[in-house]
């Protein structure tokens, strides 16, 4: 269960002291949650297949995380309108955070600093591992690209005489006063 460091690496293991046939996800550092049920029993704490066991995580936790998440980046952003060069070190700063929080951080235990104080993580389903870094940045990506799709949607009412959002002009529909 431990690599070469002398360090256990994330992922379901069974807590000594825990009931036959479960396990809890441990992130590297300290157990995430109770003991999850599982199809058997794991014979001598080896790590399991994941069986889908855990239940999701609140939205309340999940909002407060993401909160806790984006306070760095709205701070250095902050910062950054004070001078041109404090602008250059802010941005710098928040690609820093970002690569080590959502990449690193997420991709290598599944949880940012937020996730973390909340007691959530992002698994892989099929794993019940992390995601692993690269598909912490495609994630990532996918999440910016649907963000920027659906806010565009929201403000698209701004464009034209008729105040119609993008989907509303793709499906012929218009928000009218009654």
């Amino acid at each position: 269960m431990t690599d070469q460091g002398g360090q256990t690496p994330p992922g379901w293991y069974q807590a000594a002291g825990d009931p036959p046939g479960t396990q809890r996800y441990w992130d590297g550092t300290q157990w995430q949650g109770g003991p999850q049920p599982v199809g058997g029993a794991v014979p001598g704490g080896a790590q399991a297949a994941f069986s889908g066991a855990g239940a999701p995580a609140e939205y309340g936790p999940r909002f407060l995380a993401f909160l806790i998440d984006y306070a760095p980046i709205i701070a250095l952003n902050i910062i950054g309108q004070f001078s041109s060069a404090l602008s250059v070190i802010a941005s710098l700063a928040v690609l820093g955070y970002w690569i080590y929080n959502y990449l690193y951080l997420m991709g290598t235990t599944g949880q940012t600093i937020g996730k973390k104080q909340q007691g959530i993580t992002l698994l892989d389903d099929k794993t019940g591992q992390p995601v692993g870094m690269g598909m912490a940045f495609v994630r990532g990506l996918l999440g910016g690209v649907l963000a920027i799709i659906c806010l565009l949607d929201y403000f698209w009412i701004f464009n034209g005489d008729k105040r119609q959002r993008l989907s509303d002009q793709i499906l012929s529909y218009n928000v009218r006063k009654v």
